[in-house]
C-alpha cells in the first residue's frame, strides 16, 4: 500500500548533519513537490480566464504543487467515468497523485434543465414547466451519483491514499431583479436545494474523501466571482475561493509541523576589566536544558568537536581559563543532537602579573673637561616618569630633603652649578612619596680663570745693565684633576627599629612634599 506523508503536501523538509551521540552525521535529504491531479470540466480546466494558470488547480497550497489538469470542458460525469476507467494516462497520473481534486455533475444538471431553453422562455415571455424540469433534474442527479460513487471507487482502488477534494456545484447566476437572471437563479436554487445533498452521503462511503462547499462560497457573491451572465464560469476571483476552500481542508488534516525551537548561547567574561588571571566564561542557555555542554580552546567548528580527545565537558554552566584567547562552546539539546548550538568568545584581558618596579637616577655632567663653568648636571630617571624632582647642594639623604627651604625644585632633568662640590638629586615616583630613587655626584672640573702677569719696563740706570730675563721653568707640570662621581648611600638590612620608624615618618612626610612640590611647580609654571 502506497503511504503518502504530510511532508509530501507542504514546503520541502531539509535534514542536515546529523549531529547524533556518537557524532555520526546523515546525507542531506530533500523531498519533492507533492503532486496534484484535478479531474473534472470547464471550470478546473479554467474556461475564460486570462490565462489557464489563474484555474484554481494551480493556485492550491500556494502554487507549491506539481499539477497534473486531466479536465475537459463540457465533461459530465458519465464522461469523467470512462476516463478514470479506461485512459492509461489519467490512471498513471492517480496512481501517483498525493492530492486529487473532482469537479463533476455541473453539466449533467445544466444540459438535464435545458439552462439555454429557460433563458429564451423567459425572454420570449413563455411559461416554464417547472414540473417536467424537476423530474428530468431528478434523473440526471441520480445518474451523476451514481457515476460519481463508481468514479470514487475506481480512484481508491488506483491510489488508496491520497486525499480527494471533491467540489460541490455552486449556483452561477446572481439574485438580481432582472430578467432572466432572477428567474435562473430561482431555478438553480431549486435544483441544487437537493442535488447538493448528495455529494456528502457518496463521499462518506470512501476513505479519506472530503465535499469542500463551493455554493456556500458563492452563494450571494455571484456578481464578484463568476463571470457576466450568459458566462457560468467563476473569475480569477472566483478561482481564488476556489483554492482556498482546498487550502483550508488540508491545512486542518494536515497542520503544518510546528518549527524546531531556535536554540542559542550567550557567552559572558568574569571579571571583564584586566586581570591576572584567571577568567570564568560563563555559558547561558537562554531557558533551554541542554543535555550537555562542552568547549575547545580556539575558533572550532561542530566538527572539530568529533576529536573527542580534545574536548572539555562541562557539569556546570561555566569554566575557567588562563590564557587570552578564542574559545568555542557546543551545547547539546536532542538525543539525536539535530537540536544544538556552537557559539565562540574573545577572552584579552589576561595581564601578566608585573613585579614592584625599582627606581633608579644616573646622573651626568656637562661638560666633561676642564672649564670655568657653568657645569650642566643631567638626570636620566631610566624611562620612568616621576611626580617631582630636586636638588640640594652637598651629600644628602632623604630626610635632608623635608628642609622645604633649601630644597631646589625641577621642571625639567637638568640644572647648572657654577660651583665644584657635591650634588644630591632626590625623584619622587609616587603620590605616597614611598617609590623614590636619590643620587649623588660630585662636580670637580670648574676651574677659575687666571689673568696674564703684566710687566712693567724695567727702569734703567747710567751704569747699569738690565737683568737678564726669568726663564719660565718648563719642566714643572700641572696636576690634572679627576671627576669624581658618588652615589647615595643605601640603609643597611641591619637598620634598628628606632631607625625604621624614622623612615616610616619620613614617607608620610614625603607625601606632604610632594603636595608642596605640586604647588610649587604650578605656581612657577603659571606665574605672570
Amino acid at each position: 500500500m502506497k503511504c503518502k506523508h504530510l511532508s509530501l503536501l507542504f514546503a520541502v523538509l531539509l535534514v542536515f548533519n546529523l549531529f547524533a551521540s556518537n557524532y555520526v552525521f546523515a546525507e542531506e535529504i530533500k523531498e519533492t513537490e507533492p503532486t496534484l491531479v484535478a479531474l473534472g470540466d470547464s471550470i478546473p480546466y479554467g474556461t475564460n480566464l486570462p490565462d489557464r494558470s489563474q484555474a484554481f488547480p494551480n493556485l492550491i497550497l500556494d502554487g507549491d504543487t506539481t499539477v497534473i489538469n486531466k479536465s475537459t470542458p463540457g465533461q459530465t460525469s458519465t464522461q469523467l467515468l470512462a476516463q478514470v476507467t479506461t485512459d492509461p494516462e489519467t490512471g498513471q497520473a492517480l496512481q501517483n497523485a498525493d492530492v486529487i481534486t473532482i469537479n463533476t455533475g455541473n453539466n449533467d444538471l445544466l444540459q438535464a434543465a435545458k439552462i439555454a431553453e429557460i433563458a429564451a422562455a423567459i425572454q420570449a415571455g413563455k411559461e416554464i414547466d417547472y414540473e417536467t424540469l424537476e423530474k428530468e433534474v431528478a434523473v440526471a442527479a441520480l445518474k451523476a451519483g451514481e457515476n460519481l460513487a463508481v468514479i470514487l471507487h475506481t480512484i481508491r482502488e488506483i491510489n488508496p491514499d491520497a486525499p480527494i477534494l471533491l467540489y460541490n456545484i455552486f449556483n452561477p447566476f446572481p439574485g438580481l431583479e432582472a430578467e432572466p437572471v432572477k428567474t435562473l437563479h430561482q431555478v438553480g436554487e431549486m435544483i441544487l436545494k437537493d442535488v447538493n445533498k448528495g455529494f456528502p452521503l457518496v463521499a462518506s462511503s470512501f476513505s479519506n474523501a472530503f465535499v469542500l462547499d463551493a455554493y456556500s462560497a458563492f452563494d450571494g457573491n455571484q456578481a464578484k466571482l463568476v463571470n457576466a451572465f450568459p458566462d457560468v464560469h467563476p473569475n480569477s476571483e472566483g478561482h481564488k475561493v476556489l483554492a482556498s476552500l482546498a487550502d483550508n481542508l488540508l491545512l486542518g488534516l494536515y497542520p503544518p509541523t510546528e518549527p524546531e525551537p531556535e536554540y542559542e548561547l550567550n557567552l559572558s567574561l568574569t571579571p571583564e576589566d584586566l586581570t591576572d588571571g584567571p577568567v570564568e566564561i560563563h555559558v547561558d542557555t537562554k531557558g533551554k536544558t541542554p543535555l550537555k555542554v562542552m568547549w575547545m580552546a580556539g575558533a572550532k567548528t561542530e566538527l572539530d568537536f568529533l576529536k573527542v580527545e580534545d574536548v572539555n565537558f562541562l557539569e556546570g554552566n561555566s569554566f575557567e581559563v588562563t590564557e587570552n584567547g578564542t574559545y568555542t562552546v557546543l551545547a547539546i539539546f536532542s538525543e539525536d543532537s539535530m537540536s544544538r548550538a556552537i557559539q565562540m568568545i574573545e577572552v584579552s584581558n589576561i595581564v601578566p602579573l608585573m613585579e614592584n618596579p625599582t627606581y633608579e637616577l644616573d646622573l651626568s655632567i656637562s661638560p666633561n673637561e676642564d672649564t670655568e663653568g657653568p657645569v650642566t648636571i643631567s638626570i636620566d630617571t631610566k624611562d620612568q616618569t616621576p611626580i617631582s624632582l630636586m636638588w640640594m647642594k652637598g651629600e644628602k639623604i632623604d630626610l635632608d630633603f623635608l628642609n622645604i627651604e633649601d630644597v631646589n625644585f625641577l621642571q625639567g632633568t637638568s640644572f647648572e652649578v657654577s660651583e665644584n662640590g657635591k650634588y644630591t638629586v632626590l625623584a619622587v615616583f609616587s603620590q605616597d612619596g614611598m617609590a623614590r630613587a636619590l643620587k649623588t655626584i660630585e662636580v670637580t672640573n670648574i676651574v677659575s680663570a687666571v689673568e696674564p702677569p703684566i710687566e712693567e719696563p724695567p727702569v734703567e740706570e747710567e751704569g747699569n745693565t738690565p737683568p737678564p730675563p726669568v726663564k719660565k721653568d718648563e719642566t714643572k707640570q700641572p696636576v690634572e684633576k679627576k671627576q669624581v662621581a658618588k652615589s647615595g648611600n643605601k640603609l643597611p638590612n641591619t637598620a634598628t627599629s628606632a631607625y625604621n620608624y624614622l623612615v616610616w615618618g619620613a614617607g608620610l612626610l614625603f607625601v606632604g612634599l610632594v603636595s608642596i612640590t605640586s604647588i610649587f611647580v604650578y605656581r612657577r609654571k603659571f606665574a605672570v
